[in-house]
C-alpha cells in the first residue's frame, strides 16, 4: 500500500498515460484524486489507482469515456456486471479478428498453390486489422465494409484503390492552396468522392463520426493515402455539399 498517495505525475509515469489525460478526467468527473498531503497537494489514493486501472483496461476494449463512467458506477453496485461486459465486448473482438484470419489463411492459400496477391490485398489486411482493433468502429461496421470489399472483383478493388489515391491527392492540393470546401472545382471532386466511398462504405453518421475521432486519435494512420484529421474534415465539408 502507497500511505503517502501518488502525485499526478508519478502516477502519469507509472501507468502509462499523460498527466494532461490525467486532467481531464478529473475535469469530467471520470476520476478525481481524493487524498490530499498534509501540505494541502491532491494525491490519488489506492483506490483511485485501482479505478484508473479499470478506465484504461476499458478504453482498450473500446468504451468511451462516458460508458466507462456508467460501467464503473454500475460496479459499485456488482462488480461483475463490469466484467459481463469486458467479456462480452473480448468475444466481439476475438469473432471479428477470426474473420480477418479466415481472410489471411484464405490468401496464404492461394500464394500456396502459386497464385499472386496485389498489394491492395495486403493493405488491405492491414488496414482491417486495424480497424478490428481499433475502439472506434463496432464490429458491425467493419463487417460491413469488409463484406462490400470482399463481394468487388479484384480488378475492381484495385480501380478502386488507385482511383481514392488520387482523389485524395487532388483534395490536398486544393486544400493545401486555400481554396475553400464550397469552390465549383472542389465541389466536382467531392461528387466523385462519394462515389467512389458509396461503393465501399456503407452511409451513416455514426460511422462518419467515428473515422472523424479515428483519424484524430491516430493522425498517422492515413498517411498512405495522405489522409490526416484536417483533410478528412475538408473532404467531409466538400462532400456536405454534393
Amino acid at each position: 500500500m502507497n500511505r503517502r498517495g501518488w502525485k499526478i505525475g508519478e502516477l502519469a509515469r507509472r501507468v502509462g498515460i499523460t498527466v494532461r489525460t490525467l486532467h481531464h478526467y478529473d475535469h469530467i468527473g471520470l476520476l478525481s484524486p481524493s487524498s490530499s498531503t498534509e501540505a494541502g497537494h491532491r494525491v490519488y489514493s489506492d483506490a483511485d489507482v485501482r479505478r484508473l486501472l479499470s478506465i484504461i483496461s476499458l478504453k482498450r476494449l473500446g468504451f468511451s469515456l462516458r460508458e466507462i463512467k456508467v460501467l464503473l458506477s454500475d460496479a459499485a453496485e456488482d462488480p461483475r456486471a463490469m466484467l459481463q461486459v469486458q467479456l462480452a465486448r473480448l468475444d466481439e473482438q476475438i469473432a471479428a479478428l477470426t474473420e480477418v484470419r479466415a481472410h489471411v489463411q484464405r490468401l496464404h492459400d492461394h500464394l500456396e498453390v502459386g497464385g499472386s496477391v496485389a498489394i491492395e490485398e495486403l493493405m488491405a489486411v492491414a488496414h482491417a486489422l486495424t480497424l478490428t482493433g481499433s475502439p472506434h468502429f463496432r464490429r458491425d461496421e467493419v463487417e460491413q465494409v469488409r463484406q462490400k470489399y470482399l463481394g468487388l472483383d479484384p480488378a475492381v478493388r484495385r480501380e478502386l484503390f488507385e482511383t481514392g489515391r488520387r482523389l485524395v491527392a487532388e483534395f490536398r492540393r486544393y486544400f493545401d492552396a486555400g481554396i475553400a470546401p464550397d469552390a465549383p472545382a472542389v465541389t466536382a471532386l467531392a461528387r466523385r468522392w462519394k462515389e467512389v466511398t458509396g461503393s465501399l462504405l456503407p452511409a451513416g453518421e455514426p460511422l462518419t463520426q467515428a473515422a472523424e475521432q479515428y483519424y484524430r486519435d491516430n493522425p498517422d494512420a492515413g498517411l498512405l493515402y495522405g489522409m490526416d484529421v484536417d483533410l478528412y474534415r475538408y473532404i467531409k465539408q466538400a462532400a456536405s455539399r454534393v
